[in-house]
């Protein structure tokens, strides 16, 4: 898990990454990391669209 996000957030190291990591998984992960992606906005901000 620990090496999936240093991938995703480009080795930096941001604690509280992890928490909203874990978070977007129990829901639609791929879904929030395209909107992540596509839009260039933080997993938070892609949380809160998908709710």
């Amino acid at each position: 898990m620990r090496q999936k996000t240093e991938i995703i957030n480009n080795d930096v190291d941001d604690p509280l990454l992890q928490e909203v990591f874990d978070h977007l998984n129990k829901f639609d992960f791929p879904l929030a990391y395209l909107i992540q992606k596509k839009f260039k906005i933080g997993f938070s901000r892609a949380e809160r669209i998908l709710k």
